[in-house]
């Protein structure tokens, strides 16, 4: 009898290849989506799909029954909510819920899917990896925040109670069946723009499948109460979006987002203390940060595959083009297995 893999947030860009990767592995999986979701992008896959809130106690028992894993990927992601108990709510409580859960039904092994944000961010010769701890200044992000805590809470119970889980903490995602979009939104803004307004930071770029990868292997693969930051190629603002105009064969005028809007929002703060501008110059500060990250942990204990940037940049912008004038989710199934089959292999 096969393995079950519930997995969170299924219908969503991470959840989605996860699924995917999954069932090509032969794992069983219910794939849990909240109430009112689109579960679209999930139809043309062997799985259970479970409709119903991480928040509520009965729903996740129900959902979890004879599973054997659980890969927690739902979260919300939105930078911009100033009331923080909208995140602790989303993502610290909903966690909570699920460890106890998993705890009552003795799974196996519990993957948390957090953020890189949870960890320093270290320089294009020295990137961060998994022993730097949480940048304090990021309390001030709801989401950043929320993912430490729930992360922190998540080793505490492996530390005091034995729970079973492992940490995986991705970088920025990039890669095909990116449906709202989410992280790429950031390309689309260079595809659909003549003049390209580019921060002078950085961050890590990574394949959505070789995450997907990485989380699958994490089932049996990596230590108890470790966690693995599943980064790529750190590139700069400036550089990404250089491959973005190349590979797309449009010409983009690159300008760069001059220092002194920070400056302004932080005199600002100073005068009217505000939350918003608090939020504003937070969000600016990441986009200033080089925000760089080491994938060296990730590869040698979960076998994550390397990023191939230029394949991953190319197969976004084709997916966006089929997405506008088809359904293309059976033409992509077979490019997604080739890519998986060359990663697995490389």
């Amino acid at each position: 009898m096969k393995e079950k893999v519930l997995v969170t947030g299924a219908n969503g860009f991470l959840g989605n290849h996860v699924v995917r990767v999954l069932l090509e592995e032969g794992y069983g999986v219910v794939a849990m989506v909240r109430p009112k979701s689109s579960t679209v992008i999930l139809k043309e896959l062997n799985c259970d799909i479970f409709i119903g809130a991480i928040i509520n106690p009965k729903d996740v028992n129900v959902a979890i029954k004879n599973c054997d894993y659980v890969v927690h990927c739902a979260s919300m992601t939105s930078q911009n909510e100033r009331d923080f108990e909208v995140y602790n709510i989303a993502n610290v409580s909903t966690t909570k819920v699920l460890v106890k859960a998993c705890k009552e039904n003795q799974i196996k092994r519990f993957i948390l899917v957090s953020t890189a944000n949870c960890f320093t961010n270290g320089t294009i010769h020295k990137p961060g990896c998994e022993t730097t701890g949480f940048m304090s200044w990021l309390k001030n992000s709801g989401y950043a925040y929320s993912k430490y805590l729930s992360q922190k809470n998540v080793l505490l119970e492996v530390k005091e109670n034995n729970f079973p889980a492992i940490v995986v903490a991705p970088t920025f995602l990039v890669g095909p069946y990116d449906s709202k979009p989410s992280s790429g939104a950031l390309l689309q803004y260079v595809l659909n723009t003549k003049i390209v307004f580019y921060p002078k930071g950085g961050k890590s770029f990574v394949d959505v499948r070789s995450v997907a990868i990485a989380i699958k292997n994490s089932l049996k693969l990596g230590t108890i109460g470790e966690c693995y930051l599943l980064s790529g190629i750190n590139l700069s603002y400036k550089e990404y979006f250089k491959k973005i105009a190349s590979i797309s064969n449009k010409k983009k005028w690159l300008i760069p987002i001059p220092n002194f809007i920070l400056n302004t929002v932080n005199v600002f703060y100073c005068i009217l203390r505000s939350k918003d501008l608090l939020l504003l110059k937070t969000n600016i500060r990441m986009l200033l940060l080089k925000n760089y990250f080491s994938n060296y942990k990730a590869m040698k204990y979960l076998e994550m595959p390397e990023t191939n940037i230029d394949r991953s940049i190319y197969d976004t912008i084709e997916w966006f083009k089929f997405k506008k004038i088809t359904n293309p989710r059976t033409r992509f199934s077979n490019r997604l297995k080739t890519h998986r089959k060359h990663q697995t292999t490389t």
